[in-house]
């Protein structure tokens, strides 16, 4: 008599243990993955399952393997029937129709663990709001499916296409799993003829000019007002070499007058982690001073004062408006730091656009030289230096 039963693996480098569903039958043994694996933190002492959230995904899957189980059972009445095989049944898909897309993508939001799962959440959301029906098989997700998705985000060309570029990312996951077996069961990928639209960005249309920037920095500002911390901020950002503020919030490593990060934006998909070390100029030691934080877990106090980063970069921007409006520059948004010191970097320093990239922390565009030439940040601090120099009139 055949088996079904739930199965942990052994943990992996990462310290993860991978989840399957495990068919015994005629003294041989199958594992079928769950596409679930779980940290140390979410196992009890014993080795038992406390994250009720994954406990009830792969429970879930073991009841729907059981009731196939009992299902198929007559097939193989009164035979030994070795563990592959009943596997087999038990995952083939008899159709494409069969599957139902909203509850891949449910199990998958919930077990992946990528970041911007925030944006699939949304993304979701939307296709729900597009496709009124309580399922989506996935067959009807084709062509003429994607096109009026796209119509229905009309004048939202940003969510066009990162809403588009994650149904895509879904998509070819529900293939991987579905098509894992002998057999492709989703023989059509829609993506191959439909093209994601790319969201068309102005360049440089955000950056201000240099006197503008001398506006924001000779802002002064109520003291503590929040204003005045979304001025500091900026001025930090552009002195900073553009840093985010995700990583000012976060920012845990200060040596010798350097800060030493990982970019939160692009850690988790580059092979150094997005590492950079960005030296401090003395114009901003001031500034660095007043906002120092005392723990020494962080370089900046800024989480003592805003609960998450989001909320932190919200209060930012919300001063920035008050700054702009101060001073004459409508929408003032917090990023355009980030752009202004790229631009002036480029136009009125003429350091090189891969300086300039690597500067911003970019990925680098000479893939085979990076290979072969050692980091070296002293380059773009030298220029960072130059620069800052330049605009505030330290020049010597």
């Amino acid at each position: 008599m055949a088996t079904i039963s739930i199965e942990l693996g052994k943990k992996n480098k990462n310290g993860e243990v991978k989840v399957s569903i495990l068919v015994c039958s005629a003294h041989s043994k199958k594992r079928i993955p769950t596409g679930i694996s779980l940290e140390e933190s979410e196992l009890t002492a014993s080795g038992k399952i406390k994250n009720k959230d994954k406990l009830a995904l792969i429970e879930k899957q073991r009841r729907k393997y059981q009731d196939r189980l009992y299902l198929i059972s007559d097939e193989f009445a009164n035979q030994d029937v070795d563990a592959t095989t009943i596997a087999d049944m038990l995952t083939s898909v008899k159709s494409k129709s069969q599957i139902d897309f909203f509850e891949f993508a449910e199990e998958w939001i919930k077990t992946s663990g990528v970041k911007g799962i925030k944006n699939y959440t949304t993304m979701m959301n939307t296709l729900k709001s597009y496709y009124s029906g309580s399922t989506l098989p996935i067959k009807k997700i084709n062509y003429e499916f994607l096109m009026g998705f796209e119509r229905f985000l009309s004048g939202k060309p940003r969510a066009q296409s990162m809403y588009l570029g994650l149904l895509r990312h879904l998509y070819r996951e529900a293939m991987r799993r579905y098509n894992a077996g002998m057999e492709a069961v989703i023989t059509n990928d829609p993506f191959i003829c439909y093209r994601v639209p790319k969201q068309k960005v102005k360049k440089g249309v955000r950056a201000i000019s240099q006197e503008e920037l001398m506006k924001v920095y000779g802002y002064e500002g109520r003291p503590h007002s929040r204003a005045q911390l979304a001025r500091d901020c900026f001025i930090l950002s552009f002195c900073l070499m553009g840093i985010n503020s995700v990583d000012l919030y976060e920012c845990k490593v200060c040596k010798n007058n350097t800060l030493c990060y990982n970019r939160a934006k692009t850690k988790d998909r580059r092979e150094d982690d997005a590492y950079i070390e960005v030296k401090i100029h003395p114009i901003i030691l001031p500034l660095v001073k007043k906002y120092r934080s005392g723990d020494k877990s962080h370089v900046f106090n800024f989480f003592e004062r805003y609960v998450s980063k989001e909320d932190f970069n919200r209060a930012i921007n919300i001063g920035l408006k008050e700054v702009g409006e101060e001073i004459g520059l409508k929408n003032l948004q917090f990023y355009q730091a980030r752009h202004t010191f790229a631009t002036l970097s480029r136009n009125l320093m003429r350091f090189s656009k891969g300086d300039v990239d690597e500067a911003l922390n970019h990925v680098g565009s000479f893939d085979i030289a990076d290979i072969y030439i050692q980091k070296d940040f002293s380059i773009i601090n030298d220029n960072n230096f130059k620069l800052l120099d330049k605009v505030f009139g330290c020049e010597k």
